[in-house]
């Protein structure tokens, strides 16, 4: 009898970025900077602290633009790579890819991992009302 197979969202992650072409690493972070998941998980070259800043700091300096809405996505680019960030209520998913990648199809993607990410995002979310309220 062989036994259910258990993917976790780490998991997941990882397949996500191994079967996207150019996509180098995938940080989830919180919006303090702190890194809830990575994928790949030794991938430390990436200053996760100082990628979600740049995205909170655009985040407040595009609310003072209220004809444009809210910020949901930004896209970086690099002589080198390509950096998207999606906000995600509680959470930042800085994606790094390589600059020849296809980032249209990368993006068309987003949807797909915001819903991978639910599961963490609800979890983080609850914990950061326990630990404030």
């Amino acid at each position: 009898m062989a036994l259910p197979t258990i993917v976790t969202v780490q998991t997941a992650l990882d397949q996500f970025r191994k079967q996207t072409a150019g996509v180098r690493c995938i940080t989830v972070t919180d919006r303090d900077g702190v890194v809830v998941l990575r994928a790949p998980e030794s991938d430390d070259n990436t200053s996760s602290g100082v990628l979600t800043t740049i995205f909170s700091l655009l985040n407040v300096q595009s609310e003072k633009v209220k004809s444009l809405g809210s910020m949901n996505t930004v896209l970086s680019t690099f002589k080198e790579a390509y950096l998207l960030q999606i906000g995600m209520e509680v959470l930042v998913i800085s994606i790094i890819a390589d600059r020849d990648a296809n980032i249209g199809a990368i993006m068309a993607l987003t949807p797909s991992l915001k819903e991978l990410l639910q599961p963490t995002q609800h979890a983080v979310k609850r914990e950061t009302e326990l630990t404030r309220g």
